[in-house]
């Protein structure tokens, strides 16, 4: 900004003489009130210059009070204002709050020299909640994240609670997606791993212990009030927040950490960090060959399980991916265990097939072991569909009955119901198909309590069910039944067991 002239100062004063007002006169010159307040300062002594008296405050008359308050009784703004409005104090809280910031006592900030992290020797790990949207619903996720210091390399994953099983989960992943492990993991005060409870007494969870062990790591619990021992785990859970979690809709939890995973790779882990003016990956890989090797019988062990539902196509969705299983399966639940290169799903404790992971979305990848069994168990169900079907024109109206309403576990039901036959008679089988059709019980075991005389359960409501005497059987073995009318068989319970409450047998 250029000095002002003479003429522009006496300007500025015969103005300011008229208006006495700097605002007005800062419009009129068009000058900056900054540049007026300066021309106005040598002129304090000319005679007749207008004096700006100083503007009143609702604080003045307590002013007093408030310094000895907040100097002496070293209080809050908050607890100031409580105290001032009994003696009358009719103003508000900014004031009174603006006053405070001005007169309270600076204290002096301790020097602290920068923390210096040799690259290998310590991660930091830490919690922080955060609330997402997912599902079409705002809920609080729990996020775990293990930072290591010398390379600020980031790995996080998201939970439904803070447990030591997360905690070992999340230490698992970062093992495995590091390839290394570090030589100790600083924690705050967490009952899941330890806490100090006196004077130079740590008390340490031995689970966590135990495992700490078999990796290899040392556990360091910080002293409470050493915030600032822990900011390179902290930190980043703004920058969690504010460029990930915000502003985004999650299917659910999977969904969540799955593109959590992607946005590190993707994003945070291959940035310029603030600080170190380099990508953590780039720093990372000068940093792991200082860091410790995993443990042979571990580096195998690393991997994420999901259940995951046996389709009709004998596979199971990945990831948008398709991987098949063992045929038999189908309809029922699996463990799909997620390695570093490879899956494997379990069932009962046991693997039942191993696959790379396939690289286009969509894709269904078919083991050539499962596609065998697959074309065999067609064959056989063709084989099953005609001899139950044999069994006659009831057979063929509950055969539509099974596919609908069990789908793909209907050869399991027609297996059963075949082995009926042969032990009970075509004939007895064949009455109680069309029995149980009308009852709408699509089921092997209500065929079974129909030849043993037992009520069955009915999926309609509208019917009302008769226990079956003892004698029904021999008159399914002689009666063509699907030529009777549906009260026929009714009338016949009725006839053989007699009850004087009409409702006594209703389900």
């Amino acid at each position: 900004m250029s000095r002002l002239t003479e003429e522009q100062q006496e300007k500025i004063r015969k103005i300011f003489k008229q208006t006495a007002s700097i605002h007005q006169t800062s419009r009129k010159t068009k000058h900056s009130r900054k540049a007026v307040r300066n021309a106005l300062g040598v002129i304090k002594s000319i005679p007749n210059a207008p004096q700006i008296a100083p503007r009143k405050s609702k604080l003045d008359p307590y002013k007093a009070k408030i310094s000895h308050l907040v100097k002496e009784k070293k209080l809050s703004a908050v607890r100031v204002l409580d105290d001032i409005r009994e003696l009358g104090y009719p103003g508000g809280y900014s004031i009174l709050k603006e006053y405070v910031r001005r007169i309270r006592p600076k204290t002096a900030k301790i020097p602290r020299p920068p923390i210096d992290h040799p690259p290998g020797e310590e991660g930091q790990m830490d919690w922080s909640p955060h609330k997402v949207t997912m599902g079409g619903r705002e809920l609080v996720v729990h996020t775990g994240s293990i930072v290591l210091c010398y390379s600020r390399y980031i790995v996080t994953h998201h939970f439904t609670d803070e447990t030591l099983p997360s905690v070992i989960r999340l230490h698992e992943k970062a093992f495995a997606e590091v390839g290394a492990v570090p030589e100790k993991i600083t924690y705050d005060n967490m009952t899941t791993v330890g806490r100090h409870i006196g004077p130079g007494k740590v008390w340490i969870n031995q689970t966590f212990k135990r495992f700490a062990e078999g990796y290899g790591f040392e556990i360091v619990i910080l002293q409470p009030g050493k915030k600032e021992r822990h900011g390179k785990v902290e930190r980043p859970f703004r920058y969690i927040e504010d460029n990930f979690l915000n502003g985004r809709e999650f299917a659910d939890l999977e969904d969540l950490n799955n593109r959590a995973d992607y946005w590190r790779a993707h994003t945070a882990n291959v940035r310029n960090h603030g600080t170190t003016r380099e990508r953590p990956v780039d720093r990372l890989a000068r940093e792991k060959s200082l860091l410790k090797p995993l443990p042979w019988d571990k580096s195998d062990k690393f991997y994420k399980e999901v259940d995951r539902l046996v389709q009709v196509d004998f596979c199971v969705a990945v990831d948008k991916r398709k991987y098949s299983v063992s045929p038999d399966l189908i309809g029922q639940y699996v463990k799909v265990r997620l390695f570093r290169d490879h899956l494997e799903i379990w069932t009962e404790e046991k693997t039942d097939c191993r696959h790379v992971y396939a690289e286009d979305e969509h894709s269904r990848q078919v083991l050539p072991e499962h596609e065998k069994i697959y074309k065999t168990i067609t064959g056989q169900r063709q084989l099953l569909k005609d001899a139950f079907l044999r069994l006659g024109k009831a057979a063929e109206d509950y055969y539509e009955g099974l596919k609908r309403t069990r789908k793909s576990a209907a050869g399991y039901h027609l297996q059963r119901i075949l082995k009926y036959a042969d032990r009970h008679g075509a004939d007895v089988v064949s009455g109680a198909l069309a029995h149980a059709a009308r009852y709408d019980a699509y089921s092997a075991n209500s065929v079974l309590r129909i030849i043993q005389g037992r009520k069955i359960k009915s999926s309609s409501k509208k019917h009302n069910y008769k226990p079956i005497p003892d004698n029904v059987r021999d008159w399914l073995r002689t009666c063509d039944v699907e030529e009777d009318k549906p009260g026929h068989f009714d009338q016949l319970i009725n006839k053989n067991n007699p009850s004087p409450d009409k409702d006594s047998g209703d389900e």
